[in-house]
């Protein structure tokens, strides 16, 4: 029995862990071994650090005034309260930069700040400060600019705005290797900042600004008035769930779930997202995408004017509004996808393609990267989609399938290339269309390179070998504790050895693999394998013996509670159930 013949080779492996350490905690912290098996695979290896995860707080953030320029930022803003001068907070189009925007924007409006706010544009303004807008706002006599998660790299917009005596405060998070010459510069990824924690989003750093502002003011804060916003920026631009973004989504989950934003609460009911009982992971398939969609196809201030709404039927207009460009938004998604799925069958007939490279007309330039990612990883191959425009130019984006790094393969082909960017598992690049064939051949040839440099597995680690039996209540429960999940706290992954395949194998869904497994005759257990019915073929598993890694999950069916397995990969058994515990 064989896979599909394409995909690449999987790897599994599981994390090592000292035993003696992991009953050293389970005595100290009152743990299953089970349960301090997976906290050691984090890297918890102490009381304490144990206690900070399982047990997060606000006060365990850290002084925002261990910034650099946290003392000179606040400066700045005090003096423009005071003077009454115009500000303006200018942000991003995604999730992250408009969270910002409207908790900055927020804050200050409620201090008395004379104060606006502006997104760009993606279309017309493209990524950073807008300059059409800066001298815009010099005429209207602008005084200081903050910038929301964006900033660090526009030194001749800022070097524009302080000719015209306009200060500016940067606020960002992306890499950067020189401090452009703004009037104060808030990034925890400038090489020399001080600051103990560099992962923040752009909205995080927004959050420390305003604390850093209402300690300097000496009012009463309430943090969970905007950990709302911080854990939905924090969790859109899929930033690592550890240290402070463990404090922020967490907590900031807990006070989304009040529903006290009106404009939340009207998207909730839009999304169908439960009031009650929600993961971090359903906000990123529900509320989320929301947040976005406007920004891909539309205007991003959209979603700042609904944030920052107080009318409960004003709200639930502009959450209307905001659905509709979500429709518009699942059907250029839908379009790119299914297009790019049909032309990825037949360029597999025809071939053994080390990457999958398309282009379109027709495709719309704020979804390919949606639909390059699950392209990756429907066929676990790096993918690029291009949307090329009418001016003639490409726009891409890449996904690696955790096969390659993709940034060193978009540099690579760097001489085809007007520019490009990104990080391991995903870039952006733009094109001139007729340089997309040569394009095509080349990343092509670059990906199997980096194949044969010993990249080609695709690598599944496994937290620990266990047994079907040994997943209890009580471990489902204890999951919810080391929850939210994400990168940096990735949901803890079962290996299953020797599961026999029962009855009620079959293909539910959208192409989804379902059955009932057993170990050695004990009582079934649910699993299921989204999207993976064209990979595992019902009538060839049923009766076979399967190794399996797998998420152990709770599952509401018709009102009940019940365990399941969300199966991430499988294969035909090696041995028999051999619990390491």
């Amino acid at each position: 029995m064989k896979r599909n013949e394409n995909e690449k080779n999987s790897e599994w492996t599981l994390k090592n862990t000292d035993s003696s350490v992991i009953k050293k905690l389970s005595a100290e912290c009152d743990l299953t071994d089970v349960q301090a098996h997976l906290l050691l695979c984090r890297g918890l290896d102490s009381a304490e650090k144990i206690n900070n995860f399982l047990n997060p707080s606000f006060e365990k953030l850290h002084d925002p005034f261990e910034f650099n320029e946290m003392e000179k930022a606040v400066s700045l803003v005090l003096e423009a309260i005071r003077e009454g001068e115009l500000i303006l907070v200018h942000g991003d189009f995604d999730a992250d930069g408009i969270t910002g925007t409207t908790l900055i924007y927020q804050f200050l409006r409620e201090v008395g700040a004379n104060v606006l706010y502006f997104v760009p544009r993606r279309a017309t303004d493209g990524y950073g400060l807008a300059m059409r807008v800066m001298k815009k706002g010099v005429q209207k006599g602008l005084k200081l600019v903050i910038s929301v998660d964006c900033g660090s790299s526009d030194s001749e917009v800022v070097s524009f705005l302080l000719e015209k005596g306009v200060k500016v405060l940067v606020t960002d998070h992306h890499d950067i290797s020189f401090r452009i010459n703004a009037d104060a510069f808030i990034n925890p990824k400038f090489p020399p900042e001080k600051y103990p924690f560099n992962d923040l989003a752009g909205v995080g750093v927004a959050f420390k600004l305003v604390q850093a502002l209402a300690k300097s003011l000496e009012i009463d804060f309430s943090p969970e008035k905007y950990l709302d916003l911080v854990a939905l920026g924090t969790l859109g631009d899929y930033m690592p769930l550890r240290d402070e973004n463990r404090i922020f989504v967490s907590l900031g989950l807990d006070a989304m779930g009040k529903w006290d934003r009106p404009g939340l609460s009207a998207l909730r009911t839009k999304s169908g997202l439960n009031k009650e009982n929600f993961s971090a992971k359903q906000v990123c398939f529900t509320i989320i995408p929301r947040l976005n969609s406007p920004g891909r196809i539309g205007s991003a201030r959209d979603v700042v004017d609904l944030l920052i709404e107080n009318d409960t039927e004003g709200a639930f207009a502009k959450a209307g509004e905001i659905e509709e460009k979500n429709k518009q938004r699942k059907y250029f998604d839908r379009n790119v996808t299914e297009q790019a799925y049909y032309l990825a069958d037949i360029f597999l007939k025809r071939g053994n393609p080390n990457a999958l490279v398309f282009s379109s007309a027709s495709w719309h330039q704020g979804v390919v990267g949606i639909g390059a990612a699950r392209l990756a990883e429907r066929y676990r191959l790096p993918a690029a989609l291009i949307a090329v425009q009418e001016n003639g130019i490409g726009k891409g984006s890449v996904r690696s399938a955790g096969m390659v790094h993709v940034k060193n393969a978009l540099e690579k082909c760097s001489s085809l290339l007007i520019a490009f960017g990104g990080h391991k598992e995903a870039g952006g690049f733009s094109i001139h269309e007729d340089k997309i064939t040569d394009f095509t051949n080349l990343f092509n040839k670059v990906v199997g390179e980096l194949f044969e440099d010993g990249n080609s597995n695709y690598i599944h680690e496994a937290d620990i070998e266990i047994s079907i039996e040994e997943c209890t209540m009580e471990l489902l429960l204890f999951l919810e504790r080391m929850a939210p999940f994400g990168p940096g706290n990735i949901e803890p992954v079962f290996m299953f050895r020797g599961v026999d395949i029962l009855n009620e194998c079959r293909i539910v869904g959208n192409g989804h693999l379902k059955f009932e497994g057993s170990q050695n005759s004990a009582w079934p257990a649910s699993f299921i394998g989204f999207s993976m019915g064209k990979i595992w073929k019902p009538q060839n598993i049923y009766g076979q013996t399967m190794d399996i890694l797998a998420n152990f999950q709770k599952n509401y069916y018709k009102g009940k509670l019940e365990k399941q397995f969300r199966i991430l990969d499988m294969r035909l058994s090696e041995k028999k159930i051999n619990s390491v515990l």
